[in-house]
């Protein structure tokens, strides 16, 4: 519970605009996300992928790139309507050369940087959608990723559907997880959440494919 109550607190230090220590925003969170970077390692690339899908990040954005600029610029993401229009203008002080690159970054570095960035990328991914802020869910599909038993354009999908349907992402993964739901939502709602997402995002399987689908998500 402690390592979802850091991944929480980047979460709100994206929402709220401060860092847990009260200093801005991205120092705050680059440190925060140095301890959990491993942990969040298996949802970069859903992330990443979902965020691209979204146009929410380019093929060309790199993190360790946009995190130095998180360091560097003066604005930081409550400036801005959206984090959509900040992550712009990161690319834009990357572009015009304000924010001073540094090359030659350690791996530790570089895994607090992509951290800190997937953190920002799953702050717009739940602006998008209009979602409740949910790490359990990232962390849970991260591992499910990891294990084979998701892709990216199928938590794509679930979390399109999931918006549609006002099912919450941490109802989600408490159901992959086999944990009760929370909020007054029904288990069988959430459970059709799901299958929806998968048929959505493999429109070519039969019925049978997606239930083995399905079931292997739910396996421990």
């Amino acid at each position: 519970m402690e390592l979802f109550s850091k991944i929480g607190t980047v979460f709100s230090a994206l929402e709220h605009g401060a860092s847990a220590e009260g200093g801005d925003v991205a120092g705050g969170i680059g440190l925060l996300a140095t301890g959990i970077s491993w942990l969040l390692s298996p949802s970069t690339t859903i992330v990443s992928e979902i965020a691209k899908a979204l146009d929410i990040f380019k093929e060309n954005d790199r993190p360790e790139h946009l995190g130095q600029a998180m360091e560097q610029m003066d604005k930081k993401p409550e400036d801005f309507d959206s984090i959509n229009e900040y992550i712009d203008y990161l690319r834009e002080g990357i572009k015009s050369g304000e924010v001073k690159l540094i090359r030659n970054l350690s791996d530790t570095e570089k895994a607090s940087y992509t951290a800190t960035v997937t953190a920002l990328g799953i702050k717009a991914i739940d602006e998008k959608y209009q979602l409740q802020p949910s790490d359990i869910f990232w962390v849970t599909m991260g591992g499910k990723f990891k294990e084979g038993k998701i892709t990216p354009d199928e938590v794509n999908k679930i979390l399109e559907i999931s918006s549609k349907n006002s099912v919450s992402a941490e109802n989600v993964a408490n159901y992959i997880n086999g944990d009760g739901m929370t909020g007054g939502q029904r288990a069988s709602g959430v459970a059709d959440v799901i299958e929806d997402g998968l048929k959505a995002a493999n429109p070519n399987m039969s019925d049978e494919e997606i239930a083995s689908r399905f079931n292997k998500l739910l396996e421990k």
